[in-house]
């Protein structure tokens, strides 16, 4: 079963994306990476990645997530914020254990694709 069946399918997933951007919303540190982006597109975006990365419905149409994140230059420390608040979201949503920690270490591959790396100085 994939890990989006076992999250609760489309419904599961848009319930952890709404819990999740609640969160990153309300983050003091990742919210206002967020000012100026269209909530309703941006909500859409995430529903559609998470869905086809936890093996659902392939619907993503959106820039690559290097391209989508090159620009805000993360370092390790907001990703792993991020990565806290979707562990948070999940624990929120009732996500079992066994694919909660599957969805975290799928970010966690993903790191080097968002993250900036450090530039020696």
């Amino acid at each position: 079963m994939s890990l989006f069946e076992q999250l609760g399918g489309a419904a599961g997933v848009r319930r952890l994306v709404d819990e999740l951007s609640r969160r990153l919303d309300d983050d003091i540190v990742l919210g206002p990476l967020f000012d100026g982006v269209a909530g309703p597109t941006l909500q859409q975006h995430r529903e559609h990645y998470f869905a086809a990365v936890l093996g659902g419905p392939e619907n993503y149409a959106g820039r690559s997530l290097r391209d989508a994140h090159r620009s805000l230059d993360l370092t390790d420390a907001q990703f792993d914020r991020f990565v806290r608040i979707v562990e948070a979201s999940l624990e929120a949503v009732g996500a079992l254990d066994e694919p909660a920690t599957e969805v975290l270490e799928l970010l966690e591959r993903l790191r080097p694709v968002i993250v900036t790396p450090s530039r020696p100085e």
